[in-house]
C-alpha cells in the first residue's frame, strides 16, 4: 500500500455500525505491516478521536510530588536514617573500643549477614538520593534531565556496565543544551551519580571491614586504688659509662657461677647455628642464674658450611630484660579477668613526688592519680652483648689476633713495648712456665686503642698435651636497646621483642652512628663485678669461666669462652639495684621514700584476648570509614536540602524502571530522537534532555523532549494546526499535592 493509498483511505470514514462482520474479518486479514502503519498513523494524527471504551481504567489519579516537613521527615527517616545510624554507631564502637570477647564461627557468620544488611541500607539511601535529584529535574527543572541519567538510580546495585557507557559520560562530555545553568546542573548531577556509583561498589567490602571485629588484645581497666600502689627501681639506670663501683650483688654463694655454666653445656656442645635447608638462624633461650629469667643467645660463624669446626671464631650475641622487670609481681583485684596478658612499661615521674606533693599542692586522691597517669611512659631498655674471641700464640714479644666479625678493627697487634700491662702479664706467664707453675693471673683487662668496644679481656690458654701456651683475646660489645616486654597467662617468664633481630649484628653494632651508644666498662668496674660479694677472697668469675672451659673441653675453648662470657656479661648488665613499693594516694605507706627523678616506675597494663573494635587493629579500617562517612555526609546534605528548602518537597513516583517505562509508553512519541527503535548508537541521543509536564486539559503527565533552547521539541497541535518544531505552547509544571492522570 503506497503513501497515496493511505491518504485516500483516510478520506473515507465508516461508522462502526455500518461495518459488516465479513468486512471486519477482511480488515483483520490485511497485511500486518500495513495494519500497524495505519494504526500508528491514526494514533498520531487523529489526537481528538476518542479511544474505544473497551477497557476500564484500573489506575486512579496520583500525586506526583508532595510537600510538608512532617511527611518529608518520615520519608527521609525511612530511607536514610538506618544506614546513617548504623555507620555512626560503628564509629562510636571503634572510638570506645567495644570488645565482643571470644566469637564462634557461627557468630562471625551472623555478623557477615549484618554487613550485607548495612550494604543494602547504603544502596537504598543512594538510590533515593539519585531518584530525588532526577524526579526534581524532571518535574521542576526547566531543562529537564538528560536521557542517559534516567536509568542511573535503577542500576546503582550493579553499576559497572553503566559506568563505562555513554549514558553516563555523554551528558557531561557532550551536553545538548547551550544554557550555562543547564550545563552546571548536568555536571552536578553527573558528579553525584559517579560518587554514588563508587560508593555502591565500595559498600560491600567496606561494610564487612567495618562490621567484622578483629581478634586481638584489649586493655582491662585497673581500679585506682590498685594502680596507685607502685613499684619503682632505684636509679639511675641504663648508664653507658660504667666507671664507678657497683653497689649490688651479682652472684651469691647459694647460686654459684659453676652451676650457671653447667646450664650452658647443651648450647656449647650444640650451638644455635644456621639451618642449611632454609638459611634461618636459630636462637636459644636458656636459664643462667635464675629459672624465672631467660637469656636469649645466638651464634654467628664465619664459615657457615662447617660451623662446628673447632678452629672457627664464633660471635655470640645475647640479651635479656632487667632483673626486677622480669620478676613476676602478681597484682589482683576484684573482677580481674583470669586469662590476662601483662605488658610492662617504664614510667618517668620526674619531680611529681616532691615534698610539696601533699603540703603545698593539696591534691586530692583523684588528682594525684591523674597526675600519675599523665606521666610519660616508654618501653623498657635491655642490654645486648656480643662477644668474639680469637686464639693465638705468642711470637717473641708480640701477639697478633685476627677477628672476622667486621664490627670494628679486624686485626689487633699487642706489643710489650707499647703496653706495659701486657708486658708484665706476659713476663709473669713465662716465669710460671719455666718453673711449671700456674701463672698468678689467668686474665688481663686491656685497653685497645682504635677499637670501638666496651671491654677487652686477654686469657691464657694452657692445654695439656699440646706444645706451648697460647692466648685468647675476647672483645666485648654492649649497648642498651628498647624492647616490648610482656608475659602471657599461664607463663612464668617474661618475653621481649627487639626492633631488630638478635642475630642482626649489623643493626646493633656496625652502624657508625652508634659508636657513642656503646657501653664502656672500666677496668675497676670489671674487676669489682667479677667478685662474689659473699666470698670476696675467692677466684674471680673470669678465672672460673676459663677453668670451666679448659676442663670441660680444651679443644673448644674459644667457643666456650665466647658463649660463657657473653652470657655472664649480659647477666651482670641486667642486674639492678633494689626496688621499693610506694602508694601515691594512701597515707599508710609514708614509711617508704617517694621516688626520685632518677627512679623508674614499673608500670603494667593488662589485656584480654578476643574480638573487638579498635581503630589501630587494621590499616584498612580508617580508609573504610572515610568512605562510609562520605555517604553519611551526602545523606545529611540531602536531608538538609529537603528540609530547609522553602517547600519540603519529595516524591515517590517512578520508583522502578518499569514505572518509568509505563510513563514513556503513555507519552506521545518523541520525534526528535531519530531512528532509535533498534537501539541507541549516538552519544548525542543520551545528551538529549527530557522532562515531565502536564499536557492538555485532562491533567495528564507525559514525558516531553527538550531542544537545545529549552523548549519542547514534539510537534504540538494548537487550534487544529500543526506548529513548527521548537514551539512551546506553555506546558505547565506539575504542582505538589495535585493528582494527575
Amino acid at each position: 500500500m503506497s503513501y497515496n493509498d493511505l491518504d485516500r483511505f483516510e478520506l473515507v470514514s465508516y461508522p462502526m455500525d455500518e461495518v459488516s462482520v465479513s468486512e471486519e474479518a477482511d480488515d483483520t486479514s490485511q497485511d500486518f505491516d500495513a495494519s500497524t502503519r495505519y494504526l500508528g498513523h491514526l494514533s498520531i494524527k487523529d489526537s481528538v478521536t476518542p479511544l474505544p471504551n473497551t477497557f476500564h481504567d484500573p489506575e486512579p489519579p496520583k500525586k506526583a510530588c508532595k510537600t510538608g516537613r512532617l511527611s518529608a521527615v518520615g520519608h527521609l527517616a525511612l530511607f536514610h536514617l538506618p544506614a546513617v545510624a548504623t555507620t555512626l554507631m560503628l564509629v562510636a564502637f571503634y572510638s570506645v573500643h567495644i570488645r565482643w570477647g571470644e566469637l564462634s564461627d557461627e557468630q562471625l557468620s551472623y555478623l557477615q549477614f549484618a554487613a550485607k544488611g548495612h550494604e543494602a541500607l547504603i544502596l537504598i539511601s543512594l538510590t533515593d538520593i539519585l531518584m530525588h535529584r532526577i524526579r526534581y529535574n524532571l518535574l521542576h527543572e526547566k531543562n529537564g534531565v538528560p536521557l542517559g541519567f534516567l536509568s542511573s538510580s535503577f542500576v546503582i546495585s550493579s553499576p559497572i556496565s553503566y559506568f563505562f557507557s555513554w549514558e553516563l559520560w555523554a551528558p557531561l562530555l557532550r551536553p545538548h543544551t547551550k544554557s550555562n545553568h543547564a550545563k552546571m546542573n548536568i555536571k552536578a548531577t553527573d558528579v553525584l551519580i559517579i560518587i554514588s556509583i563508587i560508593l555502591s561498589i565500595a559498600a560491600a567490602p567496606l561494610s564487612a571491614i567495618a562490621i567484622l571485629p578483629r581478634s586481638g588484645w584489649w586493655q582491662v581497666h585497673v581500679p585506682m586504688d590498685v594502680e596507685s600502689n607502685i613499684i619503682y627501681i632505684n636509679g639511675p639506670l641504663w648508664e653507658r659509662d660504667l666507671s664507678s663501683n657497683p653497689e649490688y650483688t651479682y652472684l651469691d654463694s647459694s647460686n654459684g657461677l659453676v652451676e650457671g655454666l653447667d646450664r650452658l653445656r647443651d648450647v656449647i656442645d650444640s650451638p644455635p647455628v644456621i639451618r642449611l635447608r632454609n638459611s634461618t638462624q636459630q636462637i636459644s633461650n636458656i636459664s643462667f642464674a635464675s629459672p624465672y629469667r631467660t637469656i636469649s643467645i645466638t651464634l654467628d660463624f664465619t664459615d657457615r658450611i662447617y660451623p662446628l669446626n673447632v678452629l672457627q671464631q664464633p660471635l655470640a650475641v645475647t640479651t635479656t630484660l632487667l632483673k626486677y622487670v622480669g620478676d613476676y609481681f602478681e597484682i589482683d583485684w576484684e573482677g580481674r579477668p583470669v586469662e590476662v596478658l601483662t605488658r610492662t612499661w617504664q614510667k618517668f615521674l620526674g619531680d611529681r613526688f616532691d615534698s610539696v606533693w601533699d603540703s603545698t599542692l593539696n591534691l586530692t586522691a583523684a588528682e594525684k592519680w591523674k597526675m600519675f597517669r599523665q606521666a610519660p611512659t616508654g618501653r623498657w631498655k635491655q642490654p645486648i652483648v656480643a662477644v668474639e674471641c680469637s686464639p693465638t700464640k705468642v711470637m717473641g714479644n708480640t701477639a697478633q689476633f685476627e677477628f672476622r666479625s667486621g664490627i670494628t678493627a679486624k686485626d689487633v697487634l699487642l706489643k710489650t713495648k707499647d703496653n706495659n700491662d701486657f708486658k708484665t702479664f706476659l713476663e709473669d706467664t713465662k716465669k710460671s712456665e719455666k718453673i711449671g707453675a700456674h701463672p698468678a693471673a689467668s686474665h688481663l683487662f686491656l685497653d685497645l686503642p682504635y677499637n670501638h668496644i666496651s671491654a677487652a679481656i686477654l686469657f691464657i690458654r694452657s692445654v695439656d698435651g699440646l706444645n706451648g701456651t697460647g692466648l685468647s683475646l675476647c672483645r666485648i660489645y654492649s649497648r642498651w636497646a628498647e624492647a616490648d616486654t610482656w608475659i602471657e597467662y599461664g607463663e612464668s617468664v617474661y618475653k621481649t621483642h627487639l626492633d631488630n633481630s638478635l642475630f642482626d649484628v649489623k643493626a646493633h653494632f656496625r652502624r657508625s652512628g652508634d659508636a657513642d651508644d656503646l657501653i664502656t666498662m672500666s677496668k675497676d668496674w670489671l674487676q669489682n663485678t667479677s667478685r662474689q660479694v659473699s666470698s670476696p677472697s675467692s677466684n674471680s668469675s673470669y678465672h672460673d669461666i676459663l677453668n670451666y672451659c679448659t676442663e670441660k673441653d680444651p679443644f673448644q675453648i674459644s667457643r666456650c669462652l665466647t658463649i660463657s662470657l657473653s652470657v655472664y656479661m649480659i647477666h651482670i648488665l641486667s642486674l639492678t639495684a633494689s626496688w621499693t613499693s610506694y602508694d601515691i594516694i594512701s597515707e599508710s605507706f609514708r614509711d617508704s621514700p617517694p621516688p626520685t627523678p632518677d627512679d623508674i616506675v614499673i608500670y603494667k597494663e593488662y589485656f584480654v584476648g578476643g574480638y573487638g573494635y579498635n581503630w589501630k587493629s587494621s590499616r584498612t579500617i580508617p580508609f573504610a570509614f572515610s568512605v562510609l562517612l562520605l555517604h553519611v555526609l551526602i545523606a545529611f546534605a540531602h536531608m538538609m536540602v529537603v528540609l530547609l528548602s522553602r517547600q519540603s518537597w519529595h516524591s515517590s513516583s517512578w520508583s522502578s524502571f518499569g514505572q518509568m517505562m509505563v510513563l514513556a509508553l503513555r507519552s506521545k512519541a518523541l520525534d526528535g530522537l531519530g531512528s532509535v527503535g533498534a537501539g541507541v548508537s549516538s552519544s548525542k541521543t543520551w545528551s538529549t534532555s527530557v522532562s515531565v509536564r502536564v499536557v492538555g486539559d485532562e491533567d495528564r503527565l507525559e514525558m516531553v523532549l527538550q531542544n537545545e533552547k529549552g523548549g519542547h521539541s514534539q510537534y504540538q497541535e494548537v487550534g487544529g494546526e500543526v506548529e513548527e518544531e521548537g514551539f512551546d505552547r506553555g506546558l505547565s509544571l506539575a504542582q505538589p499535592g495535585v493528582k494527575y492522570h
